[in-house]
């Protein structure tokens, strides 16, 4: 069975911003900012999102193509 590494892409915990990177809503800072990780980070509040991991690769491709029209 393939498993899946355990990055912020791919927990639950984790809010894309752009399609390199976003932040750990678990790891909230004492002034209310998230701290910022990048897709491929880890750390040890991972959980997994499911279905969501491929729901934002999709998104991430979405926006990539899309940039690349724009240049």
């Amino acid at each position: 069975m393939n498993r899946m590494k355990s990055i912020c892409l791919n927990c639950k915990h984790y809010r894309l911003d752009d399609i390199h990177s976003g932040v750990c809503r678990v790891e909230k800072k004492g002034d209310g900012v998230y701290p910022m990780k990048l897709n491929g980070d880890i750390c040890d509040s991972w959980t997994d999102c499911g279905q969501q991991y491929y729901i934002r690769k999709g998104w991430i491709k979405a926006k990539s193509e899309a940039g690349q029209e724009a240049v």
